[in-house]
């Protein structure tokens, strides 16, 4: 009798929600098969890809890239009499073109490694082009530039490239690499998408099976005793099934040599039919990106995902708002920082009002808190011409990473009475803004004498820590036992 497969319930902080693109994941096994036949037929295959004029960061032959990797979700050609149209649709969900994925992927060519970042579709964060707050994936109707925007202003991360695939290739591309085998240990269903696995053991996903399975919303096992189990975890469940149907299906499309003409010849046509990408995007850098990727095997490939906590906006939406402290980490690697570099989530902010300006102290620690800062408290201090930092012996750290975080000068001072990595800021009326990505090298002037206006000693912070993708979010199909292989 098969074992229930595992159930992980959501955990309140730092939980890893890996929505693990599956558009994502159609491009780069597009693109396997593509560098398995040659630059030639590279070449040939990305000049009928669609090109979009986007402003975007610049960066070097040999440097980091960070590709925005998007999953349209076009609606408008769907049959809603197709029997399988609610795998696409969804229950209740209205027509038109909109981001279902939003992935960032990193690739450093020197190091040989890939990492990805998934965004939460239902995250709440201000739009770009008009300041307000709304669902990230809002953006995208609004204008790809705006995305773009949008996530290089609240996330502080570059965007270097861009690149879209269309839902419409997904079945196309399952087709063409002859469906993607899972090994289920349980019976499972989505009566909401159209899943029906109907016994345990290896199946092979067709098309229409696999976009349920991987749009899964609803999913739902069955138990020794033969009742249906919930997953419960809705849209926040659907990253660990995204996350393993990729990688068994790039481990099925590097298993597909060339001499396939037909198999190959189908792929290219999906990736011609459904991929567009930037105009910045040249033949041989897809061609080193493909032929990196394939030298990678899926398990070899990072992935992280925000956190995030619930949130009901006033009008009575449910959305999900950043975990500001936890995910600063995260961004670091998609800044290029060094995860041994002190995190803005590790360090805690008193921040004091020495200019005597109406709610300053306020808005600084709301700046400070968008940086990912831990804001402990405010007040008000004496009045300062100079902005000034304290700190405790050993967290010297910490003072310049807020220092470099301001855009004007400030003075750090040592003050034995605070805690490890908690910091005092009095502003000055050399005070002027928050910056919300620190610079690389720090213009302030330290000195040893204790601050006048340095706050009580409070309980030292917790220094907050990254991990990589290791976390499962809801239901997910078990290993398949000991001498089976799907």
């Amino acid at each position: 009798m098969a074992t229930a497969p595992r159930h992980f319930a959501r955990r309140s902080s730092r939980t890893w929600l890996q929505r693990l693109a599956i558009i994502a994941g159609a491009f780069l096994t597009v693109a396997c098969i593509a560098a398995a036949a040659g630059i030639g037929y590279v070449f040939w295959v990305t000049g009928q890809f669609g090109r979009y004029n986007l402003a975007l960061d610049v960066a070097g032959n040999k440097e980091p890239r960070n590709y925005l990797v998007i999953g349209s979700d076009s609606r408008e050609n769907v049959d809603r009499n197709d029997p399988n149209a609610g795998a696409i649709l969804g229950p209740g969900e209205p027509g038109g073109k909109r981001s279902d994925t939003i992935l960032l992927v990193r690739v450093d060519p020197v190091a040989g490694t890939v990492t990805m970042l998934s965004f939460p579709r239902d995250l709440w964060i201000p739009i770009a082009d008009s300041g307000q707050n709304d669902r990230i994936n809002s953006a995208y109707g609004r204008g790809r530039q705006v995305l773009v925007d949008t996530i290089r202003k609240d996330f502080g991360v570059e965007i270097n490239n861009y690149i879209e695939v269309d839902f419409s290739g997904f079945k196309g591309l399952v087709d063409a690499i002859g469906g993607v085998p899972m090994y289920f240990d349980a019976p499972m269903r989505d009566t909401h998408t159209g899943l029906d696995i109907e016994t345990p053991g290896c199946v092979t996903l067709d098309p229409d099976q696999a976009l349920a399975f991987a749009r899964s919303r609803y999913l739902e096992f069955k138990d020794s005793k033969g009742r249906w189990i919930e997953d419960g975890t809705a849209d926040l469940g659907r990253i660990t099934p995204q996350q393993l149907f990729v990688r068994k299906a790039m481990s099925k499309a590097f298993s597909i040599g060339i001499t396939d003409l037909p198999t190959f010849t189908r792929l290219l046509n999906v990736a011609a039919d459904s991929v567009t990408i930037d105009q910045t995007i040249d033949r041989r850098q897809l061609y080193n990106l493909v032929q990196g990727f394939k030298e990678l095997t899926p398990a070899e490939i990072d992935s992280y995902s925000l956190p995030v906590k619930n949130h009901t906006t006033a009008g009575g939406a449910s959305v999900l708002l950043l975990d500001q402290a936890a995910a600063q980490p995260i961004l670091d690697v998609f800044r290029g920082k060094d995860p041994a570099e002190l995190a803005e989530g590790s360090v805690t902010v008193d921040v004091l009002n020495g200019t005597g300006t109406a709610g300053q102290a306020r808005d600084v620690r709301t700046a400070l808190t968008a940086v990912g800062f831990d804001v402990a408290s405010t007040g008000n201090a004496s009045t300062a011409t100079q902005t000034t930092i304290s700190y405790a012996p050993g967290s010297e750290a910490a003072a310049d990473l807020l220092a470099r975080h301001l855009t004007g000068p400030s003075v750090l001072v040592t003050n034995p009475k605070l805690g490890a990595n908690h910091l005092s800021l009095v502003t000055g009326t050399d005070f002027t803004t928050v910056m919300q990505t620190a610079r690389t090298t720090t213009t302030t002037t330290t000195t040893t004498a204790p601050s006048p206006n340095s706050a009580s000693t409070p309980a030292d912070s917790v220094p907050s820590s990254t991990t990589t993708s290791t976390t499962v979010v809801g239901i997910t199909p078990g290993q398949a036992p000991p001498g089976v292989n799907c």
